[in-house]
């Protein structure tokens, strides 16, 4: 009999052991009370293992929380021969005229209006601000600046810097210097010291213009150098934790002595102003601004940036 035909005997009662029967009827791979049919089984392929190599003595690193910073490309400084002129222009007050302003007064005076008209053709012809520390490094070092640089400083911190000046440089997105008479420091009509650090922690450039405006040329003692040169760039740098290395001369004036001894007191650099120039001076001490004033023309402005005026 085949064991297949074991199946259809269950109905009937078998004469065989019940353990006997028990074992052919799984044999014939019959259901019981409904159960599953046992799946066939598919091998499963042996695994393959790849050896690790043995331990060398070669230590491998551990990781650390320090990032590693690609490196970057050093710009390649400008030949001393092609660097070329940078404009520096030099404001005061930054106001509306008042009746009793004389017309000496009004060339240091530029209405805000006038202020705004000037940065937005800045802006609208390519112009980039730059402050001291950059152009420093391209006179000394050739380090490149923008294509189209120009330096705007801001004398003696009057109020009105801050007032009216400040939105405009920020609102057409200029940089600039201001050049600090410290004796007026926190008085009425001048900035406050905490305008100044504000300025700072804002990105502007801060650097010392002397204690109280005393020509360079006229100091007689160490005490009027020290009280002049020396602690005024000690208060600013105290206030702002950081180093104030440039300087402007007060009415543009100096000659070659003064600014050696300004260099002996740890100045990088020193500003003048266009229509005073000793040719004995270290270019450096002798970086030429024009003054800023509100009668300027468009043709006018134009020649101040190519330094052909």
């Amino acid at each position: 009999m085949r064991l297949s035909h074991l199946c259809n005997l269950l109905p009937t009662r078998l004469a065989l052991p019940a353990a006997l029967f028990l074992v052919l009827f799984a044999l014939a791979g019959c259901d019981v009370a409904g159960a599953p049919p046992t799946p066939t089984l598919i091998p499963t392929p042996e695994p393959t293992f790849t050896l690790a190599p043995p331990p060398t003595d070669t230590p491998v690193p551990l990781p650390t929380d320090t990032p590693t910073v690609a490196p970057t490309n050093t710009p390649t400084p400008i030949p001393l021969a092609e660097r070329k002129y940078v404009p520096i222009l030099a404001y005061h007050h930054v106001r509306p005229f008042r009746p009793s302003d004389t017309d000496d007064d009004r060339g240091y005076i530029v209405p805000p209006a006038t202020l705004e008209k000037t940065l937005k053709y800045l802006k609208e012809k390519g112009y980039t601000g730059v402050v001291s520390q950059q152009v420093y490094d391209y006179y000394a070092n050739g380090t490149p600046l923008p294509e189209k640089p120009v330096m705007l400083s801001f004398d003696d911190n009057d109020g009105t810097q801050y007032t009216e000046a400040l939105p405009l440089l920020k609102k057409y997105g200029f940089n600039a210097t201001f050049f600090i008479m410290t004796v007026t420091l926190d008085k009425e009509n001048y900035m406050s010291t905490e305008q100044v650090v504000d300025l700072d922690k804002q990105g502007f450039d801060i650097q010392p213009h002397t204690w109280d405006h005393h020509m360079v040329i006229k100091y007689k003692t160490e005490e009027d150098w020290q009280t002049q040169i020396v602690e005024p760039k000690a208060l600013l740098e105290k206030l702002l934790g950081h180093p104030t290395p440039f300087f402007a001369y007060p009415y543009g004036i100096y000659d070659s002595q003064a600014a050696e001894k300004i260099k002996s007191y740890g100045y990088k650099a020193a500003f003048r102003l266009s229509e005073n120039m000793d040719d004995q001076t270290d270019p450096l001490f002798a970086i030429k601004r024009y003054i800023a004033n509100p009668y300027f023309t468009e043709d006018q402005l134009d020649q101040v940036l190519d330094g052909t005026w």
